[in-house]
């Protein structure tokens, strides 16, 4: 009995619980305490000191087996340009066993330098944009619309979405939620089009989400939807992400001088983007459209976004439909 008596004070003070040691023993936590406290055994602080250095001890060991299988690979893509987060999603990709957070955290103590400005292109504008959309029809209370997202989604919300939910532990189900809700809001703009979002409160909802799907976003790694601030750096100011949108200026904020179109202005665009696949034998599809509309604006004539126009005309089929048949103003191909 002696010898069992020992055993238990010395397995606590090494940081078993109580719990634990009584299962085991067949007895209560009580009496496994009144045990080790007759034989002069450690107390609970200590315990649990014990327990905090075992566990410490433990996530080190995680550590650095991570970088003793990794490290090499990280400090190869960090030399060319990679940031941290995207080097855990490549790793994953191709190592779906690797625990993103043990990740970050090797990669983050491991004096391997990456490149932290590569971390904002991270999303394309397009996955930004889908990103404020979902956050206003969670905003609006919008039931998810798949009918309309289906037929009226652009190709890269199917293409870059998944990829960008990458660090989120979301079902199918969860991605056509979101995918829904992206098409409501957009089918609820296009009969509302004064509906707006502050910066504080997508910033608040974007918390929100985090939390309910286990971003990681504490630690380097930054999860869909971007951050306020994310958004206000690649669009020039928050008011200039919603004009991108399509969709009314919030009340607060600064403007910075940008002029909305007016119907006569996307019409234009419609009728001169149609001219120029006309002249150079190219498909009127969606993806021609914006390296189409930056060298216009290159050369002068500013066009409104693919976001604008097939929120203004409803799909990007209806829009070619839709113009006028007037002569566009075009600047030279």
């Amino acid at each position: 009995m002696q010898t069992r008596d020992q055993d238990m004070a010395a397995r606590y003070s090494n940081g078993e619980t109580l719990d634990s040691i009584g299962e085991e023993y067949g007895i209560t936590r009580e009496r496994v305490r009144q045990i080790v406290k007759k034989l002069g055994g450690a107390g609970a602080g200590e315990a649990r000191a014990k327990r905090l250095e075992s566990g410490l001890l433990a996530q080190g060991a995680t550590r650095l087996a991570f970088l003793e299988r990794f490290g090499s690979i990280a400090a190869d893509l960090a030399a060319r340009g990679y940031s941290r987060p995207s080097v855990i999603t490549r790793l994953k990709a191709v190592f779906p066993d690797i625990n993103v957070a043990v990740a970050d955290d090797a990669l983050a103590g491991s004096g391997i330098i990456f490149d932290k400005k590569s971390m904002e292109n991270r999303f394309s504008d397009a996955t930004i944009i889908a990103g404020l959309w979902y956050l206003l029809g969670s905003e609006l209370s919008l039931a998810p619309d798949g009918e309309w997202a289906a037929a009226n989604l652009g190709d890269e919300a199917f293409d870059e979405l998944p990829h960008a939910l990458g660090d989120a532990t979301i079902s199918d189900d969860d991605l056509a939620t979101i995918l829904g809700l992206i098409g409501a809001a957009q089918r609820h703009a296009i009969d509302h089009p004064e509906i707006t979002i502050t910066g504080a409160r997508y910033q608040e909802l974007r918390e929100q989400l985090v939390a309910a799907f286990g971003l990681v976003s504490d630690k380097g790694v930054s999860p869909w939807p971007p951050t306020r601030q994310t958004v206000m750096k690649r669009f020039g100011g928050w008011n200039e992400a919603l004009v991108e949108m399509g969709i009314s200026t919030a009340a607060k904020g600064r403007p910075k001088g940008l002029v909305q179109f007016t119907q006569e202005d996307y019409d234009d665009a419609v009728l001169a983007f149609k001219s120029h696949v006309h002249a150079n034998g190219i498909s009127p599809a969606v993806a021609n459209y914006g390296p189409w509309a930056q060298a216009q604006t290159a050369a002068g004539f500013r066009r409104p976004s693919v976001s604008s126009m097939r929120n203004l005309y409803g799909s990007w089929g209806e829009m070619m439909r839709s113009a006028p048949k007037t002569n566009p103003v075009i600047a030279p191909n």
